[in-house]
């Protein structure tokens, strides 16, 4: 079995899906091709020789890909079918035909985390709703991969959504069309006599930190006297682009470790040559998560920022995308990762030095103009 890169996916793996939008109305059909002797033993001697914990005899006598996946009851280790696969690979893409949303897995659904402008925010999907059915068929329970098999099509149907709004069901029609996915988002912003820095970083998509690093020289050659680094709703990614990220902001030290029953445990550092100096606040939520943590907890942990908002979501393992010898791929959960502390975030998250939320009955955005006045406060 060929090796990929590992990554602490929820972009690559659920919210991915969303984003690059595609959606089947069929049923999933992830578990027919798993039958072939040759590919259950493929997957069991992965979970044997890599899984991040040790995998029992017991499950490793079942019968089937799925069977041996739904005993391990881990909502990130998932098998993709080939052309699921073929969509995570091209998972990067600015431009893509989907609805527009990214997730996240809860016992409820998936809950929408973020919705920019696109089909779904046209047909009313909201941020905080949870999917509880695409097509005709309920993704309550549904690892990864099962949701992600339903997300693939073509642009011009439209897609019925069931949700749950805060206990009420809403069902929509959402037509698939070609959405643009903007990574980063910068802009200064006057507050208390001085302009700040504002950097909005949607996913940890590859390239973001070549994007964040240019959105921040821009800012601060315009004069920016510090800086909001703005992780809400920011479901993950690349693990090199969360250590990359950090880089920006750490001159050197560790920005988070992993470790796995068979995972030799690997420490990775934060390049020198920061990108910049300046007073730095990171807004997190209860939605953060995965390599969005990683970045929040390192620069938290060095004392290099302030963190600013809600608990984070608290996705402390990491994934490995291992390509199967039919065309699929198993996504498979190799270690757990540790802080710059040696705290693991599993099912914890991240809380941050000042509780604050944006509440959207008003204009303002309270968590934001929380961090402009730490920013703009004067050194103790």
């Amino acid at each position: 079995m060929r090796r990929a890169l590992i990554l602490p996916a929820a972009i690559i793996v659920l919210a991915g899906p969303f984003v690059a939008g595609y959606l089947l109305s069929r049923p999933d059909r992830a578990t027919s091709p798993v039958a072939i002797p040759s590919l259950v033993a493929e997957v069991r001697e992965a979970l044997a020789a890599r899984y991040y914990r040790p995998v029992s005899a017991g499950v490793l006598r079942l019968d089937s890909v799925g069977a041996m996946l739904s005993a391990l009851r881990d909502p990130y280790t998932a098998y993709l079918t080939p052309l699921s696969y073929r969509l995570v690979r091209h998972d990067t893409a600015a431009r893509y035909s989907g609805i527009g949303v990214e997730v996240l897995p809860t016992e409820r659904g998936l809950v929408v985390v973020t919705v920019p402008p696109g089909p779904a925010a046209r047909a009313g999907v909201q941020r905080g709703d949870v999917i509880v059915d695409i097509g005709g068929s309920s993704v309550v329970g549904l690892n990864a991969a099962k949701a992600l098999a339903r997300v693939v099509g073509a642009p011009g149907k439209r897609i019925q959504l069931v949700l749950d709004r805060q206990g009420v069901t809403v069902q929509l029609s959402v037509h698939r069309s070609f959405v643009r996915a903007p990574t980063v988002q910068g802009r200064l912003i006057a507050y208390a006599g001085a302009q700040w820095g504002y950097v909005r970083l949607a996913s940890f998509r590859s390239g973001a930190a070549k994007l964040v690093a240019r959105e921040l020289k821009l800012l601060e050659r315009k004069g920016a006297s510090g800086i909001v680094l703005d992780l809400r709703g920011d479901p993950g990614g690349l693990l090199s682009q969360a250590i990359a990220v950090s880089s920006l902001f750490l001159n050197g030290g560790v920005v988070v470790s992993l470790s796995g029953a068979h995972f030799v445990h690997e420490v990775f550092r934060a390049t020198t040559g920061e990108a910049t100096r300046l007073p730095v606040v990171v807004l997190v939520d209860r939605y953060t998560a995965s390599s969005a943590e990683i970045v929040a907890a390192a620069l938290s942990q060095h004392h290099r920022a302030e963190l600013i908002g809600e608990r984070t979501f608290g996705k402390g393992v990491v994934q490995a995308v291992d390509p199967l010898d039919n065309g699929s791929a198993l996504i498979l959960t190799v270690a757990r990762y540790f802080t710059p502390d040696g705290d693991s975030i599993e099912h914890v998250g991240i809380v941050p030095q000042q509780h604050a939320v944006d509440d959207p009955a008003t204009p303002q955005d309270e968590a934001l103009i929380a961090a402009l006045h730490a920013l703009a406060r004067p050194p103790s």
